[in-house]
Order: C-alpha cells, then sequence, then structure tokens
C-alpha cells in the first residue's frame, strides 16, 4: 500500500513538473518566437525564412496555421515591435465559410488563452439577421461584425476580429504590448500631428 501511494506521488510530481515546464515555455514568448521591445533584426532571427515585406516600420511573412494562409506582420517604432497580428490571406466563394474560419479560430484562441474577456457579435444593420445563409454576406457588406479580445500579463488586446465592406472579408488576430501601448500612442499621435 505504502509503494501504491509513493508511486501515486512521484507520478503526480512528474505531471506537476512537465505541466509546469510547458506553462513557463508557453509564457516566454509574448507573440510566435517574439517578446515586445525586441528590435527588427531580432525579430528577424526568430522566424525560419526572409520576410515576404520589409519596410522601416514592418515586418511580412506568409505562414500557415492550422492549414490556412495568413499574412502575419510585426510592427515597429523607434525599432521595438510594439504590435503584431495575422490577417487571413485566403478567398472562399461562400462568404459563410468566413464565419467558420472565426469561429474555428476563436476556439484555438480559447485553449491557448481562457474564456475572452469580451464576446461580441454586432448588427449595424439587421436585413439578413434572420436569414443565417446570408450573415456571410452581412458581414462582406459591414452589416454583422464578430470581435473576441482576450488579455495577458504583456498583451492586451488579443483581438480576433471578423469584418468586412464593399463585398471584401477581413479575418484578423491582433496582438498588442500593454507596456509599449501608451508610448507607442504618443509617438503615433505626433507623427500624424507632423503630417499636417
Amino acid at each position: 500500500m505504502k509503494k501504491n501511494v509513493s508511486i501515486l506521488l512521484i507520478v503526480l510530481l512528474i505531471l506537476v513538473i512537465f505541466t509546469l515546464v510547458l506553462f513557463a515555455e508557453e509564457a516566454k514568448y509574448d507573440f510566435r518566437k517574439t517578446n515586445w521591445g525586441m528590435s527588427k533584426e531580432q525579430v528577424k532571427a526568430t522566424e525560419d525564412k526572409k520576410p515576404d515585406f520589409e519596410n522601416n516600420i514592418m515586418l511580412g511573412y506568409e505562414v500557415t496555421i492550422n492549414q490556412n494562409n495568413f499574412l502575419c506582420a510585426y510592427w515597429f517604432l523607434e525599432d521595438k515591435l510594439y504590435q503584431s497580428g495575422y490577417s487571413l490571406n485566403e478567398t472562399h466563394t461562400n462568404k459563410n465559410d468566413y464565419i467558420d474560419d472565426y469561429k474555428n479560430f476563436k476556439e484555438i484562441l480559447i485553449k491557448k488563452y481562457g474564456k475572452p474577456k469580451i464576446d461580441k457579435v454586432t448588427w449595424k444593420n439587421d436585413l439578413y439577421k434572420n436569414d443565417e445563409q446570408d450573415w456571410g454576406l452581412a458581414v462582406s457588406i459591414g452589416h454583422l461584425i464578430y470581435g473576441t479580445w482576450w488579455e495577458t500579463s504583456k498583451t492586451e488586446p488579443i483581438g480576433l476580429v471578423l469584418k468586412g465592406e464593399k463585398y471584401k472579408i477581413s479575418l484578423t488576430i491582433g496582438y498588442y504590448s500593454k507596456e509599449l501601448k501608451e508610448w507607442a500612442d504618443k509617438i503615433l499621435e505626433e507623427k500624424a500631428k507632423s503630417n499636417f
């Protein structure tokens, strides 16, 4: 009996240690294999290939996630990573497929970040509200918007948004540094003023 209890305790201890190691590995990064404040060169070193597009404020990569094609972007100010995200880079003939994509990625993000802080479906015009077959169309013309947001200790929001206009739909997942938000907003506001 004592031997069984000892074995059970050892197994539980191993499981706890394994879980802590996995959690520590997951919490090590803010977005992909990067942390807020990294330089552009540091971010480039985390990716497996050269950027597919690059300018002085952004790096972009074409990536595949869950068998979907995305554009992955990193934004920099004064050579500091402060914002990043994904944008779906696929076209569906059936516009309701975008809603399915949204729901699939929402489930993935719930598994990763837990219960969302905000989860909204907003009808700006309810013309198609009673006809679910046309909800994708409603998204494409701006009548219907889906949005879900999470927060971590260093990132807020992590936002999943499905919206559209002029019959085009965008599905994006955005990540923003909590610590650098005020700093970035101030710099962007000053740049906007100087452009006038």
